[in-house]
């Protein structure tokens, strides 16, 4: 179990013991979908399964975890709070999305919250645990950075989409 984790996520076990669920879950998500099921079971051995409920942070802007999160069931919300207190809902999450994954490699605070809008189950991929893959099975490790790259910039367009002076 991380120890960073927030308390009120419980503990339901290693993810290898999800793996078939997990892998029918990412082939449906656009980060996850080229990982075959090999791919995904051997994932599967870093990472753990846990669950929380509705209205739940599952990470806090400002904060820089240690870990990402993916969503299984349930839905959750990417929120922002300005300099006001008003929270600025900037969109939602479904199973296979995910969220995090900037900060675990970079260390910088995160820059939105993420919001249980009903309860929810989720995997978690520590920082320490995607090194452990990127050294002991470098070939899956280059496959999730090349994916977190994708994702990374497809979210970037969809804020210049928003943004018309950068165009």
């Amino acid at each position: 179990m991380l120890e960073a984790l927030p308390s009120h996520f419980e503990y339901l076990g290693n993810a290898q013991d999800y793996a078939a669920d997990i892998h029918d879950i990412f082939v449906s998500a656009p980060l996850f979908e080229p990982l075959d099921i090999a791919e995904t079971t051997l994932l599967c051995n870093f990472m753990a399964v846990y669950s929380t409920h509705t209205n739940t942070t599952l990470l806090n802007q400002g904060g820089s975890p240690a870990y990402m999160i993916i969503l299984l069931t349930g839905m959750a919300k990417a929120v922002r709070t300005d300099d006001n207190g008003k929270d600025i809902w900037l969109h939602n999450l479904r199973p296979g999305d995910t969220f995090g994954e900037l900060a675990m490699l970079d260390n910088e605070p995160l820059r939105a919250s993420c919001i249980s809008s009903e309860p929810v189950d989720l995997v978690v991929l520590s920082r320490d645990a995607f090194r452990d893959v990127l050294l002991t099975l470098p070939r899956l490790g280059n496959k999730l950075l090349m994916l977190f790259l994708r994702v990374t910039s497809r979210r970037l367009q969809l804020t210049e989409a928003y943004l018309p002076e950068l165009r």
